[in-house]
């Protein structure tokens, strides 16, 4: 049984079919879950885990394809798979929302502590706010511990935390 299409023709139409499996199914789920309302710190870390890794399994979907269709992805009219642009834009999105919802977390802790910043001396005892807002920080980023390495220092890079 053979196909009346040329090994080039099966390599591009496979890889335009991967392309809109990506871009479209894959990547709207991601940008549907990370629109949710409620979306909590736990999911959104796990988006950017699972895009992590489907961004670095895209060379073997490569592989894959030049393995069963015989076409080098060096030829000069084979697409190109845009699996890692995709899941790139994945994990910013949600690191993105990670970097915003935690901003606007700790801007409501500090509106609701009204806290004299000027005081001449330190109150005696820690604000109930403030000891809020470090066990909110802790736990935070006890599930940044999740993270690839790479993702949570160059988060911590970008929100002015001395990464050691």
């Amino acid at each position: 049984f053979s196909l009346p299409f040329s090994s080039t023709e099966v390599d591009d139409m496979i890889r335009k079919s991967t392309n809109l499996l990506l871009t479209r199914t894959l990547s709207s789920c991601f940008q549907n879950a990370i629109r949710k309302k409620n979306i909590g710190l736990t999911e959104l870390v796990q988006i950017i885990i699972n895009t992590t890794h489907l961004e670095r399994s895209c060379r073997f979907l490569e592989e894959f394809i030049t393995n069963i269709t015989n076409v080098l992805p060096e030829t000069v009219h084979t697409t190109k798979l845009y699996g890692t642009a995709t899941f790139k834009d994945g994990r910013h999105a949600a690191e993105e929302e990670i970097y915003t919802n935690l901003n606007q977390k700790i801007d409501q802790f500090l509106q609701l502590a009204d806290y004299d910043w000027m005081a001449a001396e330190a109150p005696p005892k820690a604000s109930d706010y403030l000891v809020d807002l470090i066990a909110f920080l802790r736990s935070t980023f006890a599930v940044f511990t999740h993270l690839p390495e790479l993702s949570v220092k160059q988060r911590l890079c970008q929100v002015g935390v001395p990464v050691g």
